[in-house]
């Protein structure tokens, strides 16, 4: 009976050892064999030659194994890398190239009230307002970037740019951007829309005082961890001449911006910027801002249109983040001189706060801001405020002027994703020197994907 118990025992224990990974099997088998010695049935002779078999059987699986990871190893050397956290890049593994599709998506509905009379001034629709698709990467230390926004229907380049960039010293890194790119100016302007804490932008960014692209080169330079950056460009129009906006840049464009870190602690910061820019003759020119949405029809605040012979700029901003709050301002001041008349001065602020109720914190980036990564799979929550004015021909018996405010909610499932909800009022408009009644306002949502 003892023998028959302890033949089942071997029995079971070398079936468990065969369907077991073959360190495990021979681990068991070693235990098993100790077991049957220490009882008496088997010799310590027979112990002794089945020990060494298992050894040698675990040291040519081991070999084995080996040779096969060898053989992958040779296999895969010449293949590239892919990285699909939140996106896809494709590279090789030396660090040589990369390529990477990019593109993003962002759908709007709006409910615009004008507050005026007549009920063909409000809005209330969707709208595809970006559908874009292109692709960026690099070539050793060449880089470049092709991006076309196709909502609307029609295509209409944003970036197209060959670069260059290595480093000057140890700390100390420059580029070049050939191509059409963003014009260094405003922070406004420049943070992608991708990251913007509201559906807009303040009305004077991204618009005829403070324009966001053109073509021609920006060269930079900045310390290796962006604690100071500055970057200039001399531009001259668009690819597409008007860009979907009210204004053209036939004359050379020269902008310069700089940025630095006063204060840095973790990931707690504040940034100092200002920006200059000048527009030389032969440009029309006309600054008609939408007041409270992107498809505004009542737009009574203008410049009007002129024939421009020079026109100069200059923002200074500031920008802080501490854990979940963060704050931004920026101050614009634009100066267009007419080939014929009276210089038309152009003054605007905005001022906003953001707090995230899930933990998370505003993700800073090269002087910019970027995405953030919710801290659960539950997605993140921010809140939001915006103060905004912007004062045309100021003083004088043709002034215009608003004010508005904005409140938004932001949801990120993701950190590719988000959704928007944003409330926008104007709360005092001035019209060629006289306060107009009107107090157009807007609620808006936007859902958003971008890879």
């Amino acid at each position: 009976m003892k023998l028959k118990s302890t033949s089942l025992l071997i029995a079971a224990t070398l079936f468990g050892g065969a369907v077991m990974p073959a360190h495990a099997n021979n681990d068991a088998m070693l235990d098993l064999l100790k077991v049957l010695r220490d009882k008496g049935t088997i010799s310590a002779q027979d112990y002794d030659l089945l020990t060494n078999a298992a050894a040698a059987d675990k040291e040519m699986a081991e070999a084995d194994k080996a040779e096969m990871k060898k053989e992958v190893e040779e296999a895969t050397a010449n293949m590239p890398v892919i990285e699909t956290d939140g996106k896809l890049v494709v590279s090789d593994r030396d660090g040589n190239w990369s390529f990477q599709p990019i593109g993003r998506v962002m759908w709007d509905a709006v409910d615009a009230d004008a507050d005026t009379d007549d009920s063909a001034d409000d809005v209330k629709g969707t709208e595809l307002r970006r559908a874009r698709l292109g692709f960026e990467g690099k070539i050793y230390d060449m880089g470049y970037k092709f991006e076309a926004d196709f909502a609307g229907g029609d295509a209409s380049i944003k970036d197209a740019y060959v670069s260059y960039g290595n480093k000057l010293t140890d700390d100390v890194k420059y580029g070049v951007k050939l191509g059409q790119s963003h014009i260094p100016f405003g922070l406004n302007t420049k943070i992608s829309s991708k990251y913007m804490t509201f559906m807009d932008r303040p009305m004077f960014a991204d618009s005829s005082v403070s324009p966001a692209r053109a073509s021609g080169a920006v060269v930079s330079i900045n310390d290796s961890d962006y604690k100071w950056a500055l970057s200039a460009g001399l531009q001259n129009g668009e690819f597409d001449e008007n860009g979907g906006d009210t204004y053209e840049i036939n004359g050379s464009t020269f902008a310069v911006r700089g940025s630095f870190l006063p204060y840095q602690e973790g990931k707690n910061l504040v940034q100092i910027g200002a920006g200059y820019l000048t527009q030389g003759g032969g440009d029309s020119f006309e600054f008609k801002p939408d007041l409270v949405s992107h498809d505004d029809i009542f737009k009574p605040v203008s410049t009007g249109g002129i024939d421009l012979d020079q026109a100069d700029a200059f923002t200074v901003d500031a920008m802080a983040i501490f854990g979940s709050f963060h704050a931004m301002a920026e101050y614009l001041d634009h100066t267009a001189e007419p080939e014929a008349g009276s210089d038309i001065d152009t003054t605007g602020y905005a001022v906003e706060a953001g707090y995230f109720l899930t933990g998370e914190s505003l993700k800073w980036k090269k002087g910019y801001t970027s995405g953030i990564s919710p801290n659960s799979s539950y997605g993140a929550w921010q809140v939001a405020a915006r103060f905004e004015s912007v004062e045309i021909d100021p003083g004088s018996s043709l002034e215009d002027e608003y004010d508005q405010f904005t409140l938004g909610v932001n949801y990120y499932p993701t950190k590719n994703t988000r959704l928007m909800l944003n409330y926008s009022k104007v709360t005092d408009l001035t019209v060629d020197g006289l306060g107009a009644d009107e107090e157009p306002s807007a609620l808006k949502f936007r859902a958003q994907a971008f890879w």
